[in-house]
């Protein structure tokens, strides 16, 4: 049998698109200039006189960072006490604070100074697939009072989700920017603070998309009501039990000017991560952009898809706020100082206010006295970005933050990659095998 080259060519151009054209996932993305603040609290785990939290959390969204905060507490958050940047969306979401860490040699035991990173940016990427919305996937907007917490993957001692594999949730990227504008980046599929130094880390994280409907998070452990996809990918099959899908939301978290070394979280990890998100939509607007949104039907499926649907149907948030200073938290959520630099351990006297039988030696957390946040109860508040100086190409990256692949479309273009490599392989195998010959 004779194969023509035309037809070379063609077969390597098909398996370099996989499915080809007509995509339908939608994908949303929400930059954050800035965090909202740092505090020693949860909002969606219960925190007692007491406190279980033994970790400082970097938030995103409204200031409201008390653990007493309800769903219409971050609902009704006004535009300038948020760093959201579409008004409709006042959805709280945080991580553990990163830490970098100096070893301080003034004294004779070996001690470690703890430089919190802040002046993060970050986006949250939404996604939905709609060739998937059947009666037994269909995708639905977050109910109001949803709330969930996931893990990565790479936790060898912790449970795992439903459809939940090792490296399967999360990577980090260390990129460069190249002489050609290009990104240069090495990749793990886990959390990971190389100790080189590079222009921008990336850490994204995924959260579950399957739903089982019974539950918001607000009456079990927060994360048995979600799964992962059986095979991981965003439209994939969901577990048995799980019947409805809500949004893929990926955090994506950006150290610029990242300068090596070692880190660590405020909870003590270096490998592992976990991302809360409360849902502060407003009621029936992210449904009315699900059923709406249109996917680019002129992308190849498996493509990194453009940011879209945001700009056009959303409302700009054009008094974004900056972070809560740390004399705010102390006066309103917990009254212990939260320096920027810590020498010795990160205990922020959690576990020393902790006596024997759960009590607390002091009461440090503040009682909540607000519902609504009045005009003056946030006194101070750097600008929006912080220190940042908005020169990407200063500051360690050139162009807008989506101009360049997330760490979610580098798997993708991996796996593009190796399936062009296979079929290759394949047809040269064929070919000197005497299976076909090229006229």
């Amino acid at each position: 049998m004779q194969l023509s080259a035309s037809f070379v060519v063609s077969f390597l151009l098909l398996t370099s698109s996989v499915s080809g054209r007509g995509n339908g996932m939608v994908k949303m993305c929400l930059d954050y200039p800035n965090e909202s603040g740092h505090a020693r609290s949860d909002p969606i785990v219960d925190q007692p006189q007491c406190p279980s939290i033994r970790q400082v959390h970097t938030f995103y969204g409204p200031q409201h960072l008390h653990p007493n905060t309800s769903y219409e507490d971050i609902r009704e958050t006004p535009a300038r006490f948020s760093t959201t940047p579409f008004v409709a969306n006042q959805s709280l979401q945080w991580h553990p604070s990163i830490y970098r860490l100096i070893e301080d040699d003034t004294g004779d035991d070996q001690t470690y100074q703890y430089t919190s990173v802040s002046n993060l940016q970050s986006t949250l990427n939404y996604r939905w697939d709609r060739t998937s919305n059947t009666t037994a996937s269909e995708t639905v907007a977050f109910p109001p009072g949803f709330r969930m917490i996931a893990h990565s993957s790479y936790e060898p001692t912790r449970a795992s989700m439903p459809g939940e594999s090792s490296g399967q949730n999360i990577q980090t990227e260390c990129c460069d920017m190249r002489d050609d504008a290009k990104d240069d980046c090495e990749t793990w599929n886990k959390l990971h603070f190389p100790t080189f130094p590079c222009g921008w880390l990336d850490i994204s994280f995924s959260m579950p998309t399957c739903w089982n409907e019974a539950s918001l998070g607000d009456d079990n452990d927060h994360k048995s009501h979600m799964a992962y996809t059986r095979n991981g990918e965003i439209n994939g099959p969901c577990p048995s039990g799980f019947t409805k899908r809500v949004p893929h939301v990926e955090l994506v978290v950006r150290i610029a000017n990242y300068q090596g070394g070692t880190y660590q979280l405020s909870n003590g990890a270096s490998t592992s991560w976990h991302v809360d998100f409360f849902n502060g939509w407003k009621e029936g607007k992210l449904q009315e952009l699900i059923d709406t949104c249109q996917p680019d039907q002129n992308i190849d499926i498996g493509e990194d898809l453009p940011c879209s649907c945001a700009e056009e149907k959303l409302t700009k948030n054009t008094e974004m706020a900056g972070a809560v200073c740390d004399s705010d938290i102390r006066r309103l959520v917990m009254d212990e100082a939260i320096p920027d630099i810590v020498t010795g351990r990160l205990s922020f006297g959690a576990s020393s206010n902790c006596q024997e039988d759960g009590s607390a030696k002091t009461n440090l957390l503040i009682a909540k006295s607000w519902t609504h946040l009045p005009d003056d109860i946030i006194q101070c508040t750097p600008p929006v970005g912080g220190n940042y100086s908005g020169d990407r190409e200063n500051d360690g990256k050139k162009g807008d933050f989506h101009q360049h692949s997330t760490p979610h479309s580098g798997v993708t273009r991996n796996v593009l990659s190796l399936a062009v490599v296979v079929a290759i392989l394949v047809l040269q195998y064929l070919l000197e095998h005497g299976y076909f010959e090229i006229d």
